[in-house]
């Protein structure tokens, strides 16, 4: 198995065939050229923070793309669904109020993230609370790769940085109002400014109603799904404490409710589950997407707190930094279990996360030497209940049951300690290398209880009740060369390690899991040609994966457990040229060979396989082809500027379980998003009109089977959406 040695030829190829088709003329150096308050001609230079210091996004030996506030907002980027057609190597989906972020084929499991993701420094520990709010950014970065040294556990797929905008020391703010397609409303605003010489503040307010959802929801007297309110709200402060102190606190809270959580029936295996649940095979059903059946418990009710307090100490030699963070993260959701006409199974989960982090980092810039040395740590208190309530024997229970899954403790401890530095060996060879140890301590307790209704409930069987403490430890490293070819180019190789926590399920009666492995290895090239129109980088790499975390089936029980290696095989190349004054060409390509080595597992879905060898099959949310180009022109006219935007992204099939049936997956789709914005030529006005989806692809973002109740069921990404919104920028500008 092997990537061809062609692929970022072929990539190149790719971009100039497009050029081709499109009539655009080829890449000359231009001038910078001012257009109005807009800058055209030549691509800025983006500073970015991913490796824990300030760089140049060119001058970072490690696969990075980075959004501004500019370009989310011209493209209408506004959660990780649109994030993923930004960048090519980053998967998303989402169900039942799990989200699963996936770089290069490594994401999360249980509910624990693969992908970290941080905001302003701080991480979050679960996957759904990441989601809550992305509210007025300044950029996002998104780092490829493990990033085990400098962002810990966690981290062996990638990191996601959101950096949100900071307080200025000039009054400036807007105020944003939109609508679009099934009557959905959003409005968000802004203020910023000075409170005194020393202080300035920050206030953003957003708020969502998704008006009739976009979700059929075929129950009578039941709302479609995806129809909700969200609202998030962030207070920033900076403050000047001395000459050599800064300080920057921060309160955000994020608010969501309604039927915010898809479950739709993708095929039909109901057959197998007869033995188990009688008469479910006869129920009416909807195969057809965004259609579903979900009585009244489809509802949720999620909240989000997050308190932050940055200092920051110049002490002329070194810089030491302190962010100190509270989370709080309450999510409850309702919904009709078995989607089918007669509601036969409902299922309450809610759960709650408090957390308290703490990271010291000192840091150093000199001409020859460049450090970081830091320690972190994590208290986490997780509990969690799944309610389970059926109104039919099933199950070979005689009567109508209940089963109640109580998680009553699930702490979680993390401490960790690293270092990472860059040598200039040579003004054009640079040498990195870093470290960090991380021990991680749970304590966990939970009992499986079933009841049966006759018809008060009757408690009958507690299968299970186990109490756990389990810690592991491990140390991971990075080493990486980097040499400048000229004042504009440069190629690296690096060796990085990755780390996910182990961890005890929730629900099973079973040993802990241990953590999962990835080492990295990486070369690259990066460049910007014609004056600065045009970047260009280019990555190769290959993984090697172990014990990762996985389901399987162990005589009749599914229990979590790590299962033998993978490895995987990459190439990517990513793009942005301005071809003349007028239109800008942007773009990326992933090529991807994954595998699993030893696994061996069984599918509920196809038992007459029995347990099946899936050496060879692919990996889980890891297309072959990864494919996103942006057009976009840019015109005078109307008193301001006016820039028209064609983005198209291409996903070959993806796989959403590791058996390699095609049932299991999706096909190959391309998703087309449509965006005009024009700016006044004073700054105070902007209106965008848009369309997301515009070719109606139908395609599925998160998929799973369930053999007990038979069938697949899973989540389709967002249909086709018409919309305007407009802008009113008061201030500074």
């Amino acid at each position: 198995m092997s990537i061809r040695s062609v692929s970022v030829a072929r990539c190149s190829i790719l971009f100039a065939a497009v050029g081709s088709a499109l009539g655009l003329t080829p890449l000359f150096a231009w001038g910078q050229i001012e257009e109005g308050s807009v800058s055209r001609g030549v691509i800025e230079e983006v500073v970015v923070t991913a490796m824990r210091r300030s760089q140049s996004i060119q001058d970072t030996p490690v696969s990075i793309s980075a959004l501004s506030s500019e370009a989310l907002d011209d493209r209408g980027i506004r959660d990780m669904n649109d994030i993923k057609f930004a960048t090519p190597s980053l998967q998303y989906g989402s169900v039942l109020g799990g989200h699963n972020i996936t770089i290069r084929g490594i994401g999360s499991f249980n509910r624990q993230p693969g992908v970290s993701v941080s905001v302003d420094g701080v991480y979050q520990t679960k996957d759904s609370a990441s989601q809550m709010y992305q509210l007025d950014l300044e950029r996002i970065e998104i780092a490829r790769g493990p990033q085990g040294t400098l962002y810990g556990r966690n981290s062996n797929g990638g990191v996601v940085n959101m950096i949100t905008a900071a307080p200025t020391r000039e009054r400036e703010g807007y105020v944003r109002v939109g609508f679009a397609e099934f009557d959905e409303i959003t409005t968000q605003a802004v203020y910023s400014g000075p409170i005194s010489d020393r202080v300035a503040i920050r206030v953003a307010v957003d708020y969502k109603d998704t008006g009739d959802g976009w979700i059929d929801n075929l129950a009578p007297e039941s709302a479609n799904l995806m129809e909700g309110e969200t609202t998030n709200a962030r207070v920033k402060l900076a403050m000047n404490m001395s000459e050599y102190v800064t300080a920057d606190f921060s309160y955000s809270v994020g608010e969501s409710s309604g039927a915010m959580d898809q479950y739709e029936w993708i095929t039909d295996n109901r057959e197998l589950s007869e033995p188990l649940n009688p008469g479910i095979s006869e129920e009416a059903i909807s195969l057809t997407p965004f259609q579903t059946y979900a009585d009244s418990t489809a509802e949720s009710d999620r909240k989000f707190e997050l308190t932050s307090l940055t200092l920051n100490l110049d002490m002329g030699w070194a810089q030491l930094k302190s962010i100190t963070a509270l989370q709080d993260f309450q999510d409850f959701f309702g919904n009709d279990r078995d989607a089918t006409g007669s509601s036969y199974v409902r299922s309450l989960d809610s759960s709650d996360t408090e957390s308290f982090t703490q990271e010291l980092v000192l840091q150093s810039q000199g001409d020859k030497l460049d450090w970081v040395i830091g320690a972190y740590y994590l208290g986490e208190e997780y509990t969690r209940n799944l309610f389970l309530d059926s109104d039919r024997p099933a199950l070979g229970l005689p009567a109508p049951y209940i089963l109640d899954f109580s998680l009553n403790r699930y702490d979680t401890t993390s401490m960790s300690f690293f270092a990472d530095g860059t040598w200039n060996i040579t003004e054009t060879f640079r040498l990195s290398a870093g470290v960090r140890h991380t021990n991680d301590e749970i304590d966990e307790a939970h009992v499986n209880q079933v009841f049966v209704k006759t018809p008060d409930p009757l408690l009958i069987a507690e299968t299970c009740n186990q109490a756990k403490e389990e810690d592991w430890s491990e140390s991971t490293y990075r080493l990486a060369g980097q040499y400048d070819l000229s004042d504009e180019s440069n190629v690296y190789g690096s060796y990085s390690q990755g780390y996910k926590a182990g961890g005890i399920a929730p629900f099973e009666c079973s040993p802990a899991y241990d953590p999962e492995l990835v080492d990295a290895f990486e070369v690259g090239y990066k460049a910007r040609f014609n004056g600065g129109a045009t970047t260009l980088s280019a990555a190769a790499f290959y993984y090697d994966y172990t014990d990762f975390q996985v389901s399987q089936v162990i005589g009749t029980a599914t229990v979590t457990r790590n299962a033998g290696d993978a490895q995987v095989l990459g190439a990517e190349l990513e793009l942005s040229s301005y071809l003349n004054e007028q239109w800008l060409l942007s773009g990326g390509v992933t090529l991807l060979e994954t595998e699993y080595k030893d696994f061996i597992n069984f599918d509920g879905l196809n038992p007459a396989d029995g347990f099946q060898n899936l050496s060879g099959n692919a990996l889980n949310n890891a297309p072959d082809t990864s494919i996103n180009l942006g057009l976009r022109f840019f015109s005078r006219g109307f008193g301001g500027e006016l820039s028209l935007a064609a983005d198209v992204a291409y996903r070959s099939r993806v796989y959403f379980r590791e058996f390699g049936a095609t049932e299991d997956s999706q096909h190959g789709y391309t998703v087309l998003n449509l965006n005009a914005t024009w700016k006044s030529d004073s700054g105070a006005w902007e209106a965008r009109v848009f369309a997301k989806n515009a070719t109606k692809e139908e395609y599925l973002v998160s998929l799973g089977g369930v053999a007990s109740v038979g069938g697949r069921f899973g989540a389709y990404g967002p249909p086709r959406q018409l919309g305007f919104e407009v802008t009113r920028r008061f201030g500074a500008r």
